[in-house]
C-alpha cells in the first residue's frame, strides 16, 4: 500500500518542478522578453558607460545605459527585468560589439521589499 502513494508523491514533485527548473535556465521570461531588460534606443539623457575605463560598472534597476567600446561601437539597453545579479554583456551586446568579457553589476528593484 505504501509504494502507490510514494508514486504519487514522486510524480506530484516532479511535475511541480518542471516548470520551475525551465524557468531558471531560461533567459526568457513567459512572455518572450530577455530577464535581463530589454534593448533602448541611444539617447542624450541615457547613462554611458566607456568599457575601457569601467569594465565592471554598477548599474541601478530600471536604468537605461549606453554602452561604448573602445572600437567606437555602441549600444543601449534598459535593465528592467530581473534585479540583484551580475549580467554578463556579452549576453545583452548586439553580434559583433567587443565586450572583453565585461560584468554588469544591477542593483536592486525598489519595488522589491526583499
Amino acid at each position: 500500500m505504501q509504494l502507490p502513494s510514494l508514486l504519487r508523491t514522486a510524480a506530484l514533485l516532479a511535475a511541480a518542478s518542471a516548470p520551475a527548473l525551465g524557468f531558471a535556465s531560461s533567459e526568457t521570461f513567459l512572455n518572450g522578453q530577455s530577464v535581463y531588460g530589454q534593448p533602448a534606443a541611444v539617447s542624450a539623457g541615457a547613462f554611458e558607460v566607456d568599457l575601457t575605463q569601467s569594465p565592471r560598472p554598477n548599474i541601478a534597476y530600471g536604468e537605461t545605459v549606453v554602452f561604448r567600446s573602445e572600437a567606437g561601437q555602441q549600444f543601449a539597453w534598459t535593465f528592467n527585468g530581473l534585479d540583484r545579479r551580475a549580467i554578463e554583456l556579452a549576453k545583452i551586446a548586439p553580434a559583433g560589439f567587443a565586450t572583453k568579457s565585461a560584468v554588469v553589476y544591477l542593483g536592486r528593484d525598489p519595488a522589491n521589499r526583499r
